[in-house]
């Protein structure tokens, strides 16, 4: 696991354009979350300082995360001689969490300019020193004798020319705002733009006075085709689930005890059960109280702190050697603004000791392969926004999500985002594989070495997802080789698990 953490955080400072020096690389080895870590000493660095990433640099944003927020492990110094050894002796490693720390309540609009200013940041510094971003210049800057430049801005608004159809957008940066032309039928036009995703822009200038700016390319942040993919060491495997809700009328219970059978190693699939060390689970692990209209109707448990009791008694069930990590979606009984923070403890001591609780969205690493988890209610913005998109095709989305590096720009819409200090929607560092829930149906694809999973659910059709058009596609996983990234898919509605064949 150590070699394969030394190559992602390689890669990840490579994707930033920056260098680390052996010994800078040896200190972020010796942090529990290194990439957190790495994360902050690029905030920091600012983006016209050294490409090179120096031991002292990394010990400076140590210390200054010290005198902010006291860690154990930060009054222990002299730990990079104890790196892979501890590295190799965690099978699970929590990289970052997306929630970051109750809102400011005193200045909402303040919060929110610092929230879009952290997710501008964080893209820009991926496109920056791209070739295909010639002469890169702030908003400000910019002139009508530059002939070519770029620019990186957030989308504020789009439109269409009243005759023409061409695209009339609307970018900003720090320093203003800029609108560009761009061409009905040209390359740059064949991705739909969406609201307050950050792109970079490669304009040409017409000698004309008072015409506006051209686009002739857009670049999208997007995973790096050369990005290594990680691997575990030995051929373990995972089983991603999602959308349990129990204490919902409609939740599977037949089709949960032969998923319990076959984790037991009960049945034909004994071997490939026994292999199973980690189970991921995307959201949604109760149905929650007062989610939608007349949800009463709907449930076996009205009461939710018992809906967690028998969300604790149905995962006991599960063999106690696997490694249970979950996050929360819109039902459960946390914050509804994204971010979401983990179950709160009068929750979680309700679980087994073998279940990890962490916030939506969270990245970990499962043997050196490193997940991203998110519960998906941005489907809910990004869908109607998407032409062609649906439920029946998550995998699309989550396509998108990735070309962004953003799990759910837009904002005022119907998902709520927490004004946070940190954007911790941002997809960085890049996963390997990528697990959302949400949309009640199954997916697998893959996008540029990222592996795409839409987790199935555990909760058969209610009366509310007809009335929205939403057929779910229950009780299916996907059990994942993490040495190889190939993946298996099982079916439990119909009883003892059916093997569905590999995926993509």
């Amino acid at each position: 696991m150590a070699d394969a953490l030394r190559e992602h955080l390689v890669a990840y400072f490579e994707e930033h354009h920056k260098l680390l020096e052996a010994e800078a690389l040896q200190l972020l080895l010796s942090d529990r979350q290194p990439l957190s870590l790495s994360r902050e000493l690029l905030a920091r660095s600012g983006d016209g300082s050294s490409p090179f990433v120096t031991r002292e640099m990394v010990e400076a944003t140590i210390a200054r995360r010290r005198a902010g927020v006291p860690r154990a492990e930060a009054a222990v110094p002299g730990l990079v001689a104890n790196a892979n050894r501890r590295a190799a002796a965690e099978p699970f490693e929590l990289l970052t969490e997306g929630f970051s720390g109750p809102p400011v309540a005193s200045q909402p609009i303040a919060a929110y300019g610092a929230l879009f200013q952290s997710r501008y940041r964080a893209l820009a510094r991926m496109l920056r020193g791209r070739p295909d971003l010639p002469n890169l210049r702030p908003v400000r800057e910019l002139r009508a004798s530059d002939g070519v430049a770029s620019v990186i801005g957030m989308v504020r608004a789009v439109r269409e020319t009243p005759q023409r159809h061409h695209l009339i957008l609307t970018v900003d940066d720090e320093t203003g705002s800029l609108e560009t032309l761009v061409p009905k039928d040209s390359p740059a036009a064949r991705t739909p733009f969406l609201s307050d995703e950050v792109v970079g822009l490669k304009l040409t200038f017409s000698k004309e006075p008072g015409k506006i700016p051209r686009v002739a390319q857009v670049e999208r942040p997007d995973i790096p085709s050369t990005r290594p993919t990680g691997r575990a060491t030995a051929a373990r495997r995972a089983i991603f689930l999602s959308d349990l809700h129990v204490g919902s009328r409609s939740f599977l219970s037949e089709s949960w005890a032969h998923l319990v059978e076959f984790l037991r190693g009960r049945g034909p699939l004994a071997e490939l059960a026994a292999s199973i060390d980690y189970v991921v689970i995307a959201g949604d692990l109760v149905d929650g109280i007062g989610v939608y209209p007349r949800q009463e109707r709907d449930l076996a448990i009205p009461d939710v702190v018992e809906q967690y009791a028998e969300l604790g008694r149905r995962l006991a069930e599960l063999p106690d050697r696997l490694v249970i990590v979950a996050i929360p979606g819109n039902h459960d009984a946390v914050s509804p603004a994204e971010p979401q923070p983990g179950l709160p403890a009068n929750l979680t001591f309700l679980l087994p000791p073998n279940v990890r609780t962490l916030a939506n969205p969270s990245t970990f690493a499962l043997s050196g392969v490193v997940v991203e988890a998110y519960h998906g209610r941005s489907f809910d913005d990004l869908i109607p926004a998407i032409p062609g998109a649906s439920y029946s095709r998550p995998t699309d989305v989550m396509k998108r999500m990735l070309e962004m590096r953003h799990l759910a720009p837009i904002y005022g819409d119907r998902t709520p985002l927490a004004p946070l200090p940190r954007d911790g929607l941002v997809i960085d560092p890049a996963p390997d594989i990528l697990v959302t829930g949400h949309a009640h149906t199954y997916g697998v694809d893959r996008h540029r070495g990222v592996l795409l999973l839409n987790a199935s659910t555990w909760q058969a059709e209610t009366e509310y997802q007809r009335m929205r058009n939403i057929t779910p596609v229950p009780a299916r996983t996907a059990v994942v080789d993490l040495a190889t990234l190939a993946l298996v898919s099982l079916d439990f509605s119909g009883g003892a698990p059916t093997v569905l064949g590999p995926a993509p």
